[in-house]
């Protein structure tokens, strides 16, 4: 029984290595297929050319079929708020809509699989194995629980640093700096997600996109409110033709005020906060420490009394 149950270990584990190795390889970006080009116009490209390898041929593309197969049967408006998700999240470059799809659909494959091996190697009873069911459905969302957390923590790194990146564009522009020139300087100094974000937003308007548009993109890839009414404010006043200094000023502010707000509201909100877990940790062992002596003693008293 433990041989068996050790193959089992040892071929859950290979296939999970190899699935990892996958995923990995066809979430990065085929470069070769730029170089086969550029080597072509000298005529290179056959001395260039190699057996693909077993990922090329085999797993890259069933795991391809998998992701277009779970694509196809989820309905549009999944697939393009899943892409929106990911796009939130800062990973949809990194990972790709594709993988995501393929992850969703192996992990309750995975589960089924070690499922199936215990049922197999061990004799649990109906209740336990009923039991033993529940994480088959449930790991279809937790792709989903993990991207919504990874959501919900870049949109807080994003609104913590927006108060002081403000205070340090209204410095630049107040200095005499030009408005985008600024950004670029403010763009280079900050660093996390709020520095990815608007670095991406220069390159849109460094290509020809409007400033106005550039903005709209910012908002829509990271979808925090802040942000939201610091571009709204910007907009308007290159509108009306306001003075930016002005509004930056009014902006940061703003947003000081609003985080001091929200610091103020998280210190109200952590006694509440901290009940259920000194119930369930402190509780039991007061109750222990304070009941415990009279519970031996009266223990003892009965077994002297019975004896």
């Amino acid at each position: 029984m433990s041989i068996y149950l050790v193959l089992g270990i040892v071929f859950v584990s290979v296939f999970l290595f190899v699935l990892a190795i996958g995923l990995l390889t066809a979430g990065r970006k085929d470069t070769r297929s730029t170089v086969a080009g550029r080597l072509s116009s000298y005529g290179a490209q056959k001395e260039q050319e190699a057996t693909p390898s077993f990922s090329d041929r085999i797993l890259i593309p069933t795991l391809r079929r998998i992701a277009n197969m779970v694509k196809r049967i989820s309905p549009r408006g999944v697939v393009e708020s899943t892409s929106h998700k990911l796009e939130l999240a800062g990973i949809l470059e990194v990972m790709g809509i594709n993988v995501y799809f393929t992850v969703k659909f192996l992990f309750p494959v995975v589960f089924l699989i070690i499922y199936i091996l215990l049922i197999v190697f061990f004799d649990f009873s109906l209740m336990i194995s009923l039991l033993l069911l529940i994480p088959i459905p449930i790991s279809y969302f937790l792709p989903d629980i993990y991207l919504r957390g990874k959501i919900s923590g870049r949109q807080d790194e994003i609104r913590r640093a927006l108060p002081n990146a403000l205070d340090m564009l209204t410095i630049t522009v107040e200095a005499g700096m030009g408005f985008n020139a600024a950004l670029t300087r403010i763009t280079n100094n900050i660093k996390g997600p709020l520095g990815e974000e608007l670095s991406k937003m220069l390159k849109e308007m460094n290509v020809g996109i409007p400033r106005k548009e550039a903005f709209r993109n910012l908002v829509n890839r990271t979808n925090v409110q802040d942000l939201d009414s610091f571009i709204s404010a910007v907009i308007q006043a290159e509108i009306l033709g306001i003075s930016i200094g002005k509004i930056l000023r009014t902006q940061s502010s703003d947003l000081r005020n609003r985080r001091s707000n929200r610091a103020e509201e998280a210190g109200i909100k952590a006694p509440l906060k901290l009940v259920f877990p000194l119930i369930m940790c402190l509780l039991p062992s007061l109750i222990i420490i304070i009941i415990g002596p009279g519970m031996i003693m009266v223990f003892d008293t009965l077994v002297k009394f019975i004896t």
